[in-house]
């Protein structure tokens, strides 16, 4: 934080700023500041005392009116120069690297030729600049000029006035003062705060945050401006701060898109959208008298709507769709209320707001049906039949968290099941039975190629093509050539007809395959996007793989037609195809993920890989490398000692090195790890060094135990652990088999999709293009999987409840009849006492007689 002084040099920040503390001796603090204090609290503690106001009138009158532009009638002042400032101000708080400078030029101030002290001249300026930027034109702040009634250099570290710190208080004693001020000063109650993280925070914004809804009236009956707007990082989304950067051309701060909207201080910038997100509907309520724009919408395009989602104000949302507020506007996202709900996995929200846009088309008796329109849930577009990647189908199914799996019930997993039938289950179909045929084509000509013919080449003729073994003197090896078997694959006449034409028929039809699937993916990309594409494709590794195996078979076409100019086009083109048949072959996880028994299991083999393995090799490599380059220090010292001895007893044993570099250390220690590691003992315990021997001994101790026992049980635990976790995620086939859905659907053309879209949807109204999807219910609606299992958990719940109670009762029967069982007992004892008294003083009575 800082003061933000005008007569600033460009490049230099005062060192209040650098502080970044509130600074206790300014002039404003010694009149009010932040602990309760100054002299305006002591004076209107005595005249609260006194019953009168004039030594607080006089002060304000004669000291405070001090601290003004123009005695408190403001000064316009060029909204670059505050947005310089605001610039300058972040920037002293960021590193060298994180600086940002402010974007746009600053046109010429036009005001300097004005001398704005002279009262007559004030109307005729304003007038002015209306002709010359628009001036503010219905009050939305586009005017290049702002406004400003206390002096920029006597301002407070958040760049706040007198009335601003009054409302941050917010005490009795703060009130009084405030409502003095604004009786002296009325320009002050639109008079905002300039520093970076509260810039644009106005009276009315910090009265409706304290939910001072008598201080509010009297801001609005005064004339408070609606639609002043804070921009301040503390009103900022958390993951939006770092992108914050400014232009010298508008007032407003450049925010990136990408956004959860993350962080509980993110109110939307207006004083009605603060309202809500207090929610406090009788500031509502004032500020919609007061004509406030409902569906003003912020620098991320969120309206009131949008933040009811965000803050999860179930009771605002109602007030605000009733007042009138629009659910199908989108912010800079593309997101709807309805759409930002599924986003943000509001499973509330998202059947709220989808509750009150059905359309009821009949009702018998507890049944009903509802038209639900489709325009922002259905990844199809009505219209264009272009997939939609922000409607709420898509981003339910492609979100990550479980939240998201809970609205995979009801309208969601209807749609999907619609679209299954329409389309997906023939799709998935042929297009498996085409994989299948491209994967025994590719598979034939890959298992058919003469790998005898290959060894021959690998062994210089030694061994022939018939797997017989060629002496150095045979003529056979005397007349071999490499050039006869470098290009053995090419010589389809000679061989066999299953190793020779059969093959090239399987080699031909694979590439024909090939080039008609990269021809299909190419007319994908061409109709939605490079970018839309590979994020679709990206959601399933097996097809990555089986797009990536494409570009080794392409790779392998010129190596087989060049091999005769290096034998090494030869080695290229066998690895290619080792390569390709290994990732090829993953393609059939694509189409198990939409079989309900094997789906989840796939989904699990990705994410063990993608989580716990990926952590489990960060931390074993270090052990790895670590351990690896001891034993390698220990077998090169036992090998010089061996050395040495064996120059003074040629007899002696030889020492055998199995580390004879790093990388065989490296090497033999991932062996080792994996079980084998009984040749490494063995050889150790040969050193003829003693301590190296033992040190040797000592350090495969702690390797065994802290590598081979702890971290791979630990990795075990880890694995297991995501395997019941996904396990016991019941919902997770189904956001398998959506995306699976959503995959095929987007091999689709346009028309394709329009036309499957009308299968299962019907026309609302009179409008034949917007789509509605139909659904008969009981009820309120029928529950859900969820909503079943909870109702049935409830009442055994109570059942056990009820059986407690019982058990309790009858314990306290029991202990009541135990108690009054031993109550008889206690006098029982004392009768028979007491009888025993009487009977003995009986005795004794007739022995004295």
């Amino acid at each position: 934080m800082g003061s933000n002084p005008t007569k600033v040099a460009d490049g230099e920040v005062p060192d209040e700023k650098l502080a970044g503390t509130l600074s206790e001796n300014r002039n404003i603090y010694k009149m009010l500041d932040m602990h309760g204090g100054g002299v305006l609290i002591k004076l209107a503690r005595q005249c609260k005392e006194f019953g009168c106001y004039d030594m607080l009138d006089a002060y304000l009158d004669q000291e405070v009116r001090k601290f003004m532009y123009n005695a408190g009638k403001g000064k316009l002042m060029p909204i670059a120069e505050l947005v310089k400032a605001r610039n300058q101000e972040r920037n002293a708080k960021l590193g060298a690297f994180s600086r940002k400078k402010g974007k746009g030029k600053s046109g010429p101030n036009i005001l300097d030729e004005f001398d704005q002290e002279q009262a007559e001249m004030a109307g005729d300026l304003k007038k002015a600049l209306k002709l010359l930027d628009g001036g503010g034109k219905g009050g939305k702040s586009e005017s290049k000029y702002r406004e400003m009634v206390w002096n920029l250099d006597d301002r407070g570290s958040m760049g706040e006035h007198v009335l601003a710190i009054c409302l941050l208080q917010g005490t009795a004693l703060h009130n009084i003062i405030a409502k003095r001020l604004i009786h002296f000063f009325p320009k002050l109650i639109n008079d905002i705060c300039t520093s970076e993280d509260y810039y644009g925070l106005s009276p009315l914004h910090m009265a409706i945050v304290n939910q001072d809804a008598q201080f509010t009236s009297i801001l609005l009956r005064l004339g408070a401006d609606l639609n002043q707007r804070c921009y301040g990082a503390f009103f900022c989304a958390e993951d939006q701060k770092a992108s914050r950067t400014d232009s010298l051309e508008h007032e407003f701060v450049e925010l990136t898109k990408n956004t959860n909207y993350t962080g509980s201080m993110y109110f939307g910038e207006y004083p009605l959208s603060f309202a809500v997100c207090t929610g406090h509907h009788d500031l509502f309520r004032m500020l919609l008298a007061k004509k406030a724009n409902l569906n003003a919408q912020d620098t991320n395009g969120n309206t009131a709507l949008h933040l009811c989602v965000i803050h999860d104000k179930m009771d605002m949302l109602d007030a605000v769709l009733d007042a009138g507020g629009n659910p199908r506007l989108a912010n800079k996202q593309n997101l709807t209320a309805l759409t930002l709900a599924a986003r943000l996995a509001k499973k509330t929200m998202f059947n709220k707001i989808l509750q009150l846009e059905c359309e009821k088309v009949w009702t018998y008796g507890v049944s009903q049906c509802v038209a639900i329109p489709l325009t922002k849930i259905d990844t199809i577009d009505e219209v264009t039949g272009e997939m939609n990647d922000t409607s709420a189908l898509s981003l339910v199914v492609y979100g990550e968290s479980t939240q998201h799996l809970e609205l995979m019930d009801g309208l969601i997993e209807q749609i999907l099941d619609e679209k299954w039938k329409a389309y997906g289950r023939a799709l998935w179909f042929r297009s498996l039975l085409g994989f299948i045929f491209f994967y025994c084509c590719f598979v034939s000509a890959y298992m058919l190629r003469p790998s005898s013919a290959t060894t021959e080449h690998i062994t210089r003729g030694r061994i022939n093509d018939d797997g017989e073994t060629e002496s150095t003197n045979s003529s056979n090896y005397l007349q071999w050539h490499p050039i006869d078997t470098q290009c053995h694959l090419m010589y389809y006449s000679e061989w066999p007809w299953y190793h020779g034409w059969f093959r090239l028929g399987c080699e031909v039809m694979t590439i024909v395959v090939m080039l008609f699937q990269i021809l299909f993916d190419l007319g994908d990309i061409r109709r939605i996007g490079f970018q839309k594409w590979f994020n679709f494709l990206k959601a399933f590794p097996a097809k990555l793989m089986f797009k990536g195996a494409f570009l080794f078979i392409l790779i392998s076409i010129p190596c087989r037609l060049a091999c005769s100019f290096h034998e090494i086009f030869l080695t290229i083109d066998n690895t290619m195809a080792i390569i390709s048949v290994l990732l090829v072959t993953q393609h059939f996880l694509y189409y198990m993920r939409a079989i309900p028994f094997v789906g989840p299991f796939v989904l699990m083999v990705y994410t063990i890989i993608a989580t716990d393995l990926v952590r489990f090799a960060m931390i074993y490599s270090i052990f790895l490398v670590g351990f690896s380059q001891s034993f390698y220090l220990i077998f090169t010292s036992c090998e010089r000692d061996s050395t040495l001895i064996k120059k003074t007893d040629p007899l002696g044993s030889e020492f055998n090195n199995i580390m004879e570099n790093p990388v065989d250390a490296l090497l033999r220690t991932f062996i080792m790890t994996i079980g084998e590691f009984s040749v490494l003992y063995r050889e150790m315990a040969a050193c003829d060094n003693f301590w190296m021997k033992w040190i040797g001994k000592i350090i495969f101790l702690i390797f065994e135990t802290f590598v081979s026992i702890l971290q791979f049980n630990l990795l075990i635990a880890m694995m297991t652990r995501t395997y019941e976790t996904i396990f016991l995620t019941r919902k997770e086939w189904k956001r398998q088999w959506a995306q699976v859905i959503l995959m095929l659907e987007m091999g689709l053309t346009p028309e394709s999709r329009k036309m499957h879209l009308l299968r299962y949807t019907r026309p609302t109204g009179i409008n034949k293009r917007v789509r509605s999807y139909v659904v008969v219910s009981r009820g309120d609606g029928e529950k859900t999987e969820n909503e079943e299992l909870a109702a049935r958990e409830a009442k055994e719940e109570q059942k056990r409840e009820e059986r407690k109670q019982l058990l309790k009762k009858k314990q306290r029967e029991h202990e009541i009849k135990a108690k009054a069982l031993a109550l008889m007992s206690a006098k029982l004892k004392t009768e028979v006492k007491k009888r025993r008294v009487l009977r003995q003083q009986t005795v004794d009575a007739n022995s004295r007689l």
